[in-house]
């Protein structure tokens, strides 16, 4: 993360300047204004088309819910790195009963005694509207200064299991389902220590069980911390230029027992890189996973599978490394889907500020071009420091939405530069099935004109009306949770059950046809900043008021179909037994 100054001139740093920067049914100043307005998401020359996205969509539930969490981050005048980071959120059914559940990451002392240190919290969901602190009851509550989390079940038993990333330890916690979790970090193998940041579950070599991907950020320690200033006596954060980066790690999965760490030979190691975000996506339509990375003053990585248990990094070639412009950017949260219906997944990444947020469009020749000027996500975003990235269908119309959530990483920063702010208003862009997103934040309720120092970003439906809730973390601040409003359309959500596909179903691909509308989605891990949403399927299908089929795809290559399966409905899909479906 980078803090970025007009004038040049005032950076003195102490090592140079960095430069500028089967199936259930389960329940029904004189400085010009930073752009961001409405009237400026449409493209220039364009007029566009009237949003149906409800005003005031979300409300702020926080206090009413029980949610009572307030990030530590052991901010002080010593300006170290990891105090800006903040950290994620998770949503996950942990003891089974149907309801998505809340993990909230928290920090601790950066130095000394971390005895008496704040733990993460376990929200347990008991009714959809209210949340109970579980946290010691599920024993969770040993200490770490953690950054994100991810969701998977790694071990195929029935029960999601919990890993915690932190800038000195990640920490994998297996769920035992009585309610509680142990710590098998070590019996497992994830012995490799280091500054870790986003993580994801993938079965990358699709034999059934979830291998274990993690963001890694720069090599940092007290230690080795690095003096800034902007004026040659106050301390800033410095930039990640300063820090040498440090390589992901990939860990493959051996029988649900312990993991082996294959970065090397894999061809997943490269210590240039400065992670914030990871995403899983099939860029080149194989069955396959391939994984995107978004790197924060470097260029981004493509891995693309090469379906024999190594990848190859293409991120240049493919077009999503740099900006149009050639340049490299301050990369945060990413997420991926296909927002246009062509087939082929984009790639949608936050960016710091003075740089705009990118879209890179995909195309069946491989190559993606950003589009995020001609999308009306370009201006709009420039001035705003994005986190927390993520696309989803919020008003169920069959078209990914887009919300990105905003905060500078220097509390002061407003002195420095008039035309910035340390809080920021989270930004919602609603997708008019164009090729065109519209800006929406003054109509998708009031706390998306609130100022957060925002970075988490993760989405559940934690009252089971079909649309999906929010929660958001904020850096050394107030955990926000958002309930959806959204007007009523057709909908389904599905979880999965795989059997020789890994248990939660990730990387499993729907295609729902209803009519003349065809819908295609998929489950993945990764996504936005440092967080992990529920690990269920919500297809959103309009003013639809059947659906034909669900065409089904697993990661083992079994395909079922499911003929019309009622609406506004969660399913839970259990996968053929290999034979019993067709195999593609």
């Amino acid at each position: 993360m980078r803090l970025r100054l007009l004038v040049l001139a005032l950076c003195l740093c102490a090592c140079g300047c960095g430069r500028s920067r089967g199936t259930r049914n389960e329940g029904g100043s004189s400085e010009p204004a930073a752009p961001g307005s409405e009237a400026e998401s449409a493209p220039a020359g364009e007029e566009a088309a009237p949003a149906e996205a409800p005003r005031n969509a979300f409300t702020d539930i926080t206090e009413d819910s029980g949610v009572r969490f307030t990030h530590f981050n052991d901010a002080s005048s010593r300006k170290y790195l990891p105090e800006t980071m903040g950290s994620g959120a998770a949503f996950f059914d942990y003891d089974g009963d149907g309801r998505p559940d809340l993990y909230l990451v928290n920090g601790a002392p950066l130095l000394g005694d971390r005895s008496r240190a704040p733990s993460g919290i376990l929200y347990r969901n008991l009714d959809g509207r209210h949340f109970q602190d579980v946290t010691r009851a599920a024993r969770l509550d040993a200490p770490l200064y953690g950054m994100g989390a991810a969701v998977g079940d790694f071990d195929n038993d029935g029960h999601p299991d919990l890993l915690v990333t932190g800038f000195d330890e990640d920490r994998l916690y297996r769920n035992r389902g009585d309610g509680t979790f142990e710590d098998v970090t070590q019996a497992v193998g994830l012995t490799n220590r280091g500054f870790s940041s986003s993580a994801a579950f993938v079965d990358y070599d699709r034999d059934g069980y979830l291998d274990l991907l993690i963001g890694r950020y720069v090599e940092w320690t007290p230690q080795s911390d690095v003096a800034c200033s902007p004026d040659g006596s106050h301390k800033t954060y410095c930039t990640p230029e300063v820090y040498k980066g440090q390589s992901n790690r990939l860990y493959r999965n051996v029988n649900g027992r312990r993991f082996q760490d294959v970065t090397r030979s894999s061809g997943i190691y490269n210590p240039e890189g400065k992670t914030l975000g990871v995403a899983v996506l099939d860029h080149n339509r194989d069955g396959w996973p391939d994984l995107a990375i978004a790197n924060d003053t470097v260029r981004n990585f493509l891995y693309v599978n090469n379906r024999d248990g190594t990848f190859s990094e293409s991120g240049v070639v493919t077009g999503m490394a740099y900006s149009e412009s050639g340049a490299t950017r301050g990369g945060m949260g990413i997420d991926t889907a296909d927002l246009d219906s062509d087939g082929y997944a984009d790639i949608v990444i936050g960016n710091f500020a003075q740089e705009m947020d990118a879209l890179y469009r995909g195309s069946e020749k491989g190559y993606y071009v950003d589009d995020a000027a001609q999308a009306g996500i370009g201006l709009p975003t420039l001035m705003t420091l994005a986190f927390g990235t993520l696309l989803a269908d919020f008003d169920n119309d069959g078209w990914l939405d887009l919300v990105f959530v905003n905060g500078h990483i220097e509390p002061d920063i407003a002195q420095i530069h008039p035309s910035q702010s340390y809080a920021q208003p989270m930004q919602f862009f609603h997708n008019e099935g164009n090729g065109h997103f519209r800006l929406l934040t003054g109509k998708s309720g009031s706390v998306f004109q609130l100022p957060l120092v925002g970075r988490g970003l993760a989405a559940a439906d934690i009252d089971g009306d079909g649309d999906l809730d929010l929660v958001v973390t904020q850096n050394g601040r107030k955990a926000v949770l958002l309930r959806n409003n959204a007007a009523a359309q057709s909908w389904i959500r599905l979880r999965f059950e795989g059997r020789a596909s890994n248990r939660t179903g990730y990387g499993t691909v729907v295609r729902a046809v209803a009519g003349s509308k065809v819908v295609t989605r998929s489950l993945t891990s990764g996504r936005s900043y440092l967080s992990a949403c529920e690990p269920v399927l919500t297809i959103g299908l309009g003013n639809e008021s059947r659906l034909d089929r669900l065409e089904i795809a697993w990661p083992s290559g079994i395909t079922q179909t499911l003929e019309n399966p009622a609406l506004n409905k969660l399913l839970v899909v259990e996968e053929p037994a290999p034979g019993k479906g067709s195999t593609r």
